[in-house]
């Protein structure tokens, strides 16, 4: 039997809109809350990696936090990222969301220290002991260097808030063992979208992702065939998405979600350095991906 987790579905990585001064505005970012709601979104990850979370000034932050809870709190889960490199900006962060009216928190992995696994436990024990909110666990290696062992991951799950995590680990047998020691104490979300199908089948139950900005019905779909055991049907729906996948990842992100987002109507401006904006090519090849599939989603 599958566990009934708290965060289970698709939570959509949304990215922070800017003005022509490169200041976060709040408008785009409450009309794309408001879509999603409409639907049936199940959450949204302001300020992650699509957020621009390392770009962005505490006082931006706080604004990007405020506006996503005004427009979703009480509609969809609002779990604000905290991908800060060390412990004391990190709470600091967190705990001015939470001032704000966050309950749940993704925390990325310390970075930049190749901490060993030890010290991994004692940064999150802390950040738990001090943090008054659930945790959400991120972990993606190939951006911080850092990995969650499967036995680290499971102590979390005992020891913290943690109530979840976000798996961008490319490593499948240490996705494998960590969803058989830890997804009947916590979520296992994925944050790999190309393979969303697979590691539901390990033992995932939703994901967090970026692509869901623009056809979230569709990965609910996706997520809803292969949780129900028909997989087959789910990797067939999912090879379907895969050319918007690999458009949205051909440059570094989030310049492709918000390309393809201002072919929707919704300019989220442009990208904060050191990153930039989408080519030409790619915006003309999202221009032909998204149209069959923005008219699918309506259907």
């Amino acid at each position: 039997m599958t566990p009934n987790h708290k965060y289970a579905g698709i939570l959509t990585a949304v990215p922070t809109p800017l003005d022509a001064s490169d200041r976060f505005n709040a408008a785009p970012l409450r009309q794309l809350i408001a879509n999603l709601v409409a639907a049936n979104a199940d959450g949204i990850v302001p300020l992650g990696g699509s957020g621009e979370y390392t770009s962005l000034t505490a006082a931006e932050r706080l604004r990007v936090v405020e506006a996503s809870l005004d427009a979703g709190a009480d509609k969809l889960h609002v779990v604000p990222g905290v991908l800060s490199p060390g412990l004391g900006d990190a709470i600091d962060n967190a705990k001015a969301f939470i001032a704000a009216g966050a309950k749940a928190l993704m925390v990325v992995t310390p970075y930049y220290f190749r901490p060993t696994q030890q010290g991994i436990l004692d940064y999150y024990k802390r950040f738990s002991d001090e943090v008054d909110a659930d945790i959400i666990l991120y972990e993606i290696p190939y951006r911080t260097g850092v990995s969650l062992h499967y036995e680290t991951v499971d102590k979390l799950a005992d020891m913290t808030r943690v109530v979840g995590i976000k798996a961008c680990n490319p490593d499948l047998a240490q996705q494998m063992r960590a969803a058989e020691l830890a997804r009947s104490k916590i979520a296992i979300l994925t944050g790999e979208e190309d393979v969303m199908p697979l590691h539901v089948a390990m033992g995932a139950v939703g994901a967090i992702i970026v692509s869901s900005n623009l056809i979230p019905r569709q990965w609910a779909k996706v997520l809803r065939l292969a949780m129900s055991g028909r997989l087959a049907e789910a990797i067939a729906l999912h090879a379907s998405l895969r050319p918007l996948i690999d458009a949205m990842f051909a440059e570094p992100n989030p310049a492709g979600v918000k390309a393809a987002l201002k072919l929707q109507g919704l300019d989220f401006g442009g990208i904060l350095a050191p990153l930039s904006g989408a080519s030409d090519a790619l915006r003309s090849r999202l221009a032909d991906i998204l149209g069959p599939l923005v008219a699918r989603e309506a259907e």
